[in-house]
């Protein structure tokens, strides 16, 4: 099943005023999204962000030219998601589940050409999606079933060369969560926050333990809690730092908390505030910057609707 792309390319009026228009420290807000959703997800390939899908479950696909501060919409996905993994690899774009669907979506960037690879071995939701090496880690996430509400421990291995899953089984999480945070430090996948045993505002509580990955030992290891226990937000790693940006929880309080862990110095740190209170919102780093789009309505540090924001923000943190 494929579709070719027929983008056209967008100039909209900045959201906030663009380069020239900074707020919070370090934070530049920059062209709007086209269409303002939350729960998107996102990857680069270092000049663009693909930006795909959206609450509620949505097939939208948006592209962001990060020199140009410019967006064009591409072809629809061919099945709509929210809450999905996102990763990009040898000129592909790959997505990875979400709310809704088994499949992963695959968009070639010199054909333009969506495709389909093998579906997920089970539905994943929220969950942690990060790549090492050739092999896309997916940990986590909720169980889809309202009457026997729980978050999720398994973790999936997808290969991206031969496109097919590992046989074997790879170490649960030590902790059950969906929507949590998560980078990739020196080959290894840092996991903190998210929430249990729901994924709704009123159904779970945010999980403050933190835990690593080593594929090496195929092995999960403690480090220090998420200062600020919360769900739903963004995270990214620059400078071999993992930064954690807003989210939610408990009810609909929201957050524009900023913190970041050290590996090497096995501490967090608090730093100064977004912009904006933000949830449902998704982050990648570009070079030494974090690029953060979308998010959930909110009045003050309360969310009022999954309807969504357009705003993105450029956040350049100092060493």
């Amino acid at each position: 099943m494929k579709v070719s792309l027929a983008a056209a390319a967008l100039a909209l009026a900045a959201c906030g005023g663009g380069d020239d228009a900074p707020s919070a420290s370090g934070w530049t807000a920059l062209q709007a999204m086209p269409i303002g959703l939350g729960e998107i997800a996102v990857a680069t390939d270092g000049s663009k962000i693909y930006v795909t899908g959206g609450y509620d479950t949505r097939r939208t696909f948006q592209i962001y030219d990060v020199a140009m501060d410019r967006w064009q919409i591409g072809d629809s996905l061919l099945v709509g998601t929210d809450n999905a993994g996102a990763i990009f690899a040898a000129r592909q774009l790959i997505v990875f589940g979400g709310e809704g669907t088994p499949y992963v979506q695959i968009f070639d960037t010199v054909t333009q050409v969506w495709s389909l690879a093998p579906s997920l071995p089970s539905p994943r939701f929220s969950s942690v999606t990060e790549l090492v090496g050739g092999q896309v880690h997916l940990v986590g996430g909720w169980s889809f079933d309202r009457s026997n509400n729980v978050s999720l421990a398994s973790h999936d291995v997808f290969d991206l060369a031969g496109r097919s899953y590992a046989s074997v089984a790879h170490a649960p999480l030590a902790t059950a969560r969906n929507h949590a945070f998560s980078g990739v430090i020196d080959g290894k996948i840092y996991v903190t926050g998210g929430r249990s045993p729901g994924h709704e505002g009123d159904d779970g509580q945010n999980v403050p333990s933190s835990e690593v990955y080593d594929p090496g030992a195929d092995a999960w290891s403690p480090f220090a809690d998420l200062p600020t226990p919360r769900s739903g937000g963004a995270s990214a790693v620059v400078g071999g730092k993992l930064y954690v940006l807003g989210g939610q929880l408990p009810g609909n309080t929201i957050y524009k908390t900023v913190e970041r862990f050290d590996p090497q110095a096995g501490a967090w740190q608090k730093l100064g505030d977004m912009p904006a209170y933000a949830a449902g919102q998704r982050a990648v780093a570009v070079g030494g910057d974090i690029y953060m789009f979308g998010g959930f309505a909110r009045s003050g540090d309360q969310r009022t609707s999954t309807a969504g924001v357009a705003d993105v923000w450029r956040y350049t943190p100092q060493p």
